[in-house]
């Protein structure tokens, strides 16, 4: 099930960044070009080969307005360049694939994590619109297979937090990593910065640093595109319990107005340097409901963690998309 898991995770990673590419530069659909910005992007296997051969994100990024450009002006098109579009904090744009992606798609025998066998379909597609934004890198198709062929994972950064630990026990916990195209330093200067939590966290409309430093927060409500919430469960209340500068942070969360203030959950993120970006490690942490509300939870026990999958996995596009 962690194969499946994973694969499902990278294959929503890519799409989530190809749709908010194509937002970006103001396009009604996910095309061949923003999926290839989206690998270079998320990091992973197909990013760091991508970088190994000399593709970073901003040049992907040059190389398709420049092929959409010269494809636009041979049509006779005149184009007239526009800033590229903000993207939305709270909700990733969802636009449909186009049809050649989905043509592609149907030609994956399988999703893996390994996303390499994404980028040489991509890389032989046969419109040609990959080849050509490699040819405006002057970057051959060749050195991009080549890379993917000699593409080796790197080792696992080890950290005492992701230790198994017998005093957290009691605890459920899932961890899923990713890749932002930014250093750590500026990693580090986002997530650390109280008045910058929105930013990132799209889970919140307003943070409030204490005198104790910990943080006063509002879940998003129905009106400012959030979910609806009970009164007792808006406010949280962020406690920093780990703090390695640089490195690694994580916040106790605890509901004020409900269930006498206890911790529900605990959130870290770990930054680690990766090539020309950052690897980031989020875990989220909870405690086990007690009594009926027990079982029924062990009889929902994946569904749970799925959902748990799917807010960590917010939370690693919302950190990248702030970054990018």
């Amino acid at each position: 099930m962690s194969r499946v898991n994973d694969a499902l995770s990278r294959w929503q990673q890519t799409v989530t960044a190809a749709q908010e590419e194509a937002h970006r530069v103001g396009h009604a659909e996910v095309d061949l070009d923003h999926l290839v910005v989206a690998l270079a992007a998320i990091g992973g296997p197909a990013g760091e080969s991508l970088r190994a051969a000399g593709v970073s994100l901003d040049a992907a990024r040059r190389a398709a307005a420049r092929v959409h450009a010269d494809r636009l002006a041979g049509a006779g098109v005149a184009v007239t360049p526009t800033p590229p579009r903000a993207l939305d904090v709270v909700a990733a744009p969802s636009l449909p694939l186009s049809p050649r992606v989905e043509r592609l798609i149907r030609r994956m025998s399988e999703l893996s994590a390994d996303d390499r066998a994404l980028l040489r379909i991509l890389v032989d597609e046969p419109s040609g619109l990959v080849v050509e934004m490699l040819a405006a890198l002057d970057v051959v198709p060749d050195a991009v297979r080549a890379a993917a062929d000699a593409w080796r994972p790197a080792p696992t950064p080890s950290d005492p937090l992701y230790a198994d630990d017998p005093a957290w026990s009691p605890w459920r916990t899932l961890t899923c990593d990713g890749w932002v195209p930014a250093a750590p330093e500026r990693v580090w200067a986002l997530l650390a910065d109280p008045a910058r939590r929105t930013e990132w966290d799209p889970w919140y409309s307003t943070v409030t640093q204490r005198p104790d430093g910990s943080l006063l927060c509002v879940l998003r409500s129905e009106e400012d595109g959030g979910k609806r919430v009970p009164a007792d469960m808006r406010r949280q209340l962020l406690t920093v319990v780990t703090r390695d500068e640089g490195r690694l942070v994580e916040w106790e969360i605890a509901r004020p107005d409900r269930d006498g203030g206890a911790a529900i959950q605990r959130l870290a993120v770990a930054l680690s340097p990766s090539g020309a970006g950052t690897r980031l490690d989020v875990t989220v942490r909870w405690l086990p409901r007690h009594g009926w509300r027990r079982l029924v939870g062990w009889v929902l026990r994946p569904v749970g963690r799925w959902m748990y999958r799917q807010m960590v996995l917010q939370k690693l596009g919302s950190i990248s998309r702030a970054l990018r």
